[in-house]
């Protein structure tokens, strides 16, 4: 009896536990960084829309990266239904993606259109796959917000 006492406070504790963030695997983290790619890309060209055809060209990107973008949608998705579970994750990542158009609201720190305007072309003359969008995404300094920082990864205490 006491056993069974005990195996449920357990399991309530559990239950009643706040989430956590659950750190993110390597594939999350470079599918992150390419939506948050394609995010700056979208605000900046809604932003930059007197800079020639931005606009126009961000569009031809998402529509011949489509797959590759489906791919990284798939892979967010994935990781908030782990860390929140699955009635949660659509709301999860809803916000997730809300939080980096916000941040790119008022442009990307010491980027201009002109930048832009230059990493759109790149990521126009990129293979639509997901490994080259993430290396774009590196190579344009990417570094998106992530809640449970890195899977493996351990900051060292003083």
């Amino acid at each position: 009896m006491l056993r069974t006492l005990v195996i449920a406070l357990a399991a309530t504790a559990i239950i009643a536990a706040p989430a956590q963030a659950a750190c993110w695997k390597a594939d999350q983290v470079a599918a992150a960084k390419v939506r948050d790619l394609e995010t700056m890309l979208m605000v900046s060209a809604l932003r930059c829309r007197a800079h020639g055809n931005l606009l126009a060209r961000y569009n031809k990107f998402v529509v011949q990266a489509r797959p590759a973008l489906t791919q990284v949608n798939n892979t967010l998705r994935t990781h908030f239904a782990e860390s929140v579970g699955h009635g949660r994750a659509l709301n999860a990542y809803d916000g997730y993606v809300t939080k980096i158009a916000n941040r790119y609201g008022a442009g990307a720190v010491g980027l201009s259109c002109a930048d832009m305007s230059s990493i759109t072309d790149a990521a126009i003359s990129e293979r639509p796959n997901f490994a080259a969008l993430a290396a774009l995404a590196d190579r344009a300094g990417v570094e998106p917000i992530l809640d449970g920082g890195k899977c493996g990864v351990s900051l060292a205490r003083r």
